[in-house]
């Protein structure tokens, strides 16, 4: 089925990825040179390493980065209706039985038991039946305690699986921080199946895009009527006429560690405006959430571990 316009609310979410520093002004920030990918990026170790595999890309040549290739990034995932339907919301693979997505996408789950929730892994295309495309049941979903589903604070779950993804070539996890990061100015990258845009359908293949980190101090000056904020965590990013949109949210803003020549996951899809790419977008800080993801894996699979930088 199509994104219902109840997902469409939910999700009518625009997003990236922020830090804190000085401000100068929007427009400043507006612009900054967004780079285009390299062949490069995910690809060849860096000089440091990762206690496990993790954050690796697939992928020929990218040309102005729009389209990802199929299974360009394995840890991207997606949340839909067990057995039918269209992915409503991202998330991205931790450990072989938990992803990590938004509160808001899997909170009002419980509230009007909508159907049984699944995660798609492997896929490229929303609804085409592909060779690496895995769907997994969700045993249960395990929202922040301190959530708040009218401003977004906390706005973060861990979704527990009921079988194990089998990691492959096309599916596996991103790399986490291993210690607070601050990326003000610093390229990040956000990607999803989301709509192309306000009063646009949703994509029919995963898209990627680079965006800029801007310190919150923007999003405050700039949109402080429309725009709540929780410092400790929540980050901003913004690009000129581009954005994630409806259908993006809880999926992964990640980093390329050059260190380690990986993609490091560092914030989650939240909220913005209305109007997608019309001003900053608002995420979950990953940094202010690390300890809260390793204490959920260690009460549902204690035999799990996540993945990051060693040193």
């Amino acid at each position: 089925m199509m994104v219902s316009a109840w997902w469409m609310a939910v999700g009518m979410l625009v997003a990236s990825f922020g830090a804190y520093g000085q401000v100068a002004s929007l427009e400043e920030y507006l612009k900054m040179a967004i780079d285009d990918d390299s062949s490069e990026h995910g690809q060849m170790p860096g000089p440091k390493s990762t206690n496990c595999s993790c954050g690796s890309t697939n992928k020929a040549r990218i040309v102005a980065g729009r389209k990802a290739s199929r299974n360009e990034f394995p840890f991207m995932a997606g949340l839909k209706e067990l057995g039918k339907g269209e992915i409503f919301c991202g998330a991205s693979v931790l450990t072989p039985q938990h992803v990590l997505t938004a509160a808001h996408c899997t909170y009002p789950l419980k509230m009007f038991r909508k159907f049984h929730l699944a995660v798609v892994v492997g896929a490229h295309v929303q609804s085409e039946d592909e060779p690496n495309r895995q769907e997994l049941a969700v045993k249960r979903t395990i929202e922040h305690e301190n959530y708040h589903p009218r401003k977004y604070f906390n706005d973060i779950a861990m979704v527990v699986l009921e079988e194990p993804i089998s990691f492959t070539q096309s599916a596996g996890p991103v790399c986490l921080p291993s210690e607070p990061l601050s990326l003000v100015n610093e390229q990040v990258k956000v990607m999803g199946w989301g709509k192309l845009g306000a009063g646009r359908g949703t994509s029919s293949v995963l898209r990627k895009l680079n965006i800029k980190v801007i310190p919150l101090e923007v999003c405050k000056k700039n949109f402080k009527r429309e725009i709540l904020l929780d410092p400790p965590t929540q980050i901003c990013t913004i690009r000129r006429n581009k954005d994630s949109c409806a259908g993006d949210s809880g999926g992964p803003l990640v980093w390329l560690d050059p260190e380690t020549n990986r993609y490091t996951l560092v914030g989650l899809v939240s909220y913005g405006k209305t109007l997608c790419a019309t001003g900053p977008a608002v995420n979950t800080d990953l940094s202010a959430h690390l300890d809260w993801i390793q204490r959920k894996i260690a009460v549902t699979h204690p035999e799990e571990k996540t993945c990051s930088k060693i040193g």
